[in-house]
């Protein structure tokens, strides 16, 4: 029986690492525990499955510990644990993008392909538990330390609090649709980033505190495929203390990645636009036929979908209050008169929200976005300007584009012409006359 179990887990979690065996598998199967150990994790498959940006290369990752504990006889209502000690990872920036993986990120490494069943739901309400997750980032201007501590990932019910694993889930038949809401939680995070090329530059330290990830994901039920994702991240009050030199590092940091980020952004913008603009007639006849059932998701069993349900996929970021403090650095003093002693700035921004719809077409509705009204901004009419502009520069290119072929029949001749070739003719044969005369 335990090699049996063993012989499955090296099925399904071979292609997610690569020094697997059978000896580094604790298992005691009627407790429903086990342990890995050593575990050194697939990068190239790790990088497809976060879906991480063309800009970036992520060249090791291992775990030195992983625990689990199966219910064996209550997976319908309680989730399977997973506890990982310690997580390492080393990423470095590309100097030229690396092609991008052609799999669709985490619906391609799908477990069980098919139709959405109960190994479906035990897989979609597995608690995840992380001690530490440590990453070093390398570029060429600097390398930075990031630390996450106390990580969670759990199913909650659909107003976010701990709950039957039944009641994380919320189904809609005549859609064909689930939705399934998820939380992410971390204590602390603590970022130090140091340049390589100049020593003068202060190292960059920032230290936030305990912070939560909302997520609810919908699915198709007939073949588990993700249709969308609604991500709300909440921070609690952010203060970061910031020096001259601090703030200087910072903007250098940031010099040094933007040019490969702006590169990226234009070809993954290409290459999803050319991906909604394929989706697009689906995706308006899937608009079409949930309004013809309109009244069939008003029954009672439909409502609490109906109540959660989103449109299109999007991400959001709510604080709160963001304090920032920007100060002279110890012994350096302003050269203005009423700053001689030293000087400080602190800005304080509260109740911060930004809601950011990807895949949002700039002619598509916005009436389903939370907290949005027309009035209260005044887009429409720049936007409506924007367009007609861009619709005639990218007709004059077409124009401008357009081959001149030669035409295949000849142009039918106007009287006038044919006037004039007769009379040039008759003129040809008088002249041919009198040569022959002579």
């Amino acid at each position: 029986m335990v090699s049996i179990i063993k012989n499955q887990l090296l099925k399904h979690l071979s292609r997610f690492t690569k020094n697997l065996s059978a000896d580094k598998i604790n298992l005691s199967t009627f407790k429903g525990e086990g342990e890995l150990t050593n575990l050194e994790l697939n990068e190239i498959v790790l990088t497809d499955l976060l879906e991480l940006p063309s800009w970036l290369r992520l060249t090791k990752a291992w775990c030195n510990k992983v625990t689990f504990r199966i219910p064996w006889t209550k997976l319908k209502s309680v989730p399977i644990c997973l506890n990982l000690d310690e997580v390492n990872i080393i990423v470095e920036t590309c100097h030229e993008l690396r092609s991008m993986s052609t799999q669709g990120g985490l619906s391609s490494y799908a477990a069980v392909p098919g139709k959405y069943s109960f190994i479906h739901k035990v897989i979609d309400g597995i608690t995840v538990t992380v001690n530490t997750v440590n990453i070093l980032f390398n570029s060429p201007a600097f390398t930075a330390s990031i630390q996450i501590s106390r990580i969670l990932v759990e199913s909650k019910s659909p107003k976010f609090t701990k709950s039957d694993l039944r009641m994380t889930r919320l189904k809609n038949p005549e859609k064909g649709q689930i939705l399934i809401f998820k939380e992410l939680e971390w204590q602390t995070v603590r970022i130090e980033a140091k340049s390589t090329k100049d020593e003068n530059l202060t190292p960059l330290r920032l230290l936030t505190n305990q912070a939560r990830c909302r997520i609810i994901i919908k699915k198709r039920l007939s073949d588990c495929f993700i249709l969308g994702s609604r991500l709300v991240i909440i921070l609690d009050d952010l203060l970061w203390v910031l020096t001259d030199s601090q703030l200087k590092a910072a903007l250098h940091f940031l010099d040094s990645l933007s040019g490969l980020i702006q590169k990226a952004t234009e070809i993954t913008r290409k290459a999803k636009a050319a991906r909604k603009l394929g989706e697009l007639p689906e995706y308006q006849a899937q608009l079409t036929r949930e309004a013809r059932q309109s009244d069939a998701s008003d029954k009672t069993s439909s409502r609490p979908f109906n109540t959660y349900d989103f449109i299109e996929t999007s991400y959001h970021f709510i604080s709160n209050e963001i304090v920032l403090h920007l100060c002279d650095d110890p012994g350096r003093r302003s050269s203005h008169p009423n700053l001689k002693d030293g000087g400080a700035l602190q800005i304080s921004v509260k109740r911060f929200q930004i809601d950011f719809y990807p895949y949002h077409l700039a002619k598509g509705n916005r009436k389903h976005w939370p907290k949005y009204t027309a009035s209260a901004v005044p887009h429409a009419m720049w936007q409506e300007q924007a367009l007609n502009t861009f619709k005639s520069k990218f007709l004059d290119l077409v124009d401008k584009n357009k081959l001149q072929h030669t035409p295949l029949a000849r142009a039918p001749k106007t009287p006038q012409e044919g006037s004039t070739s007769a009379a040039a003719n008759a003129d040809a044969k008088k002249s041919t006359n009198i040569n022959q005369k002579k």
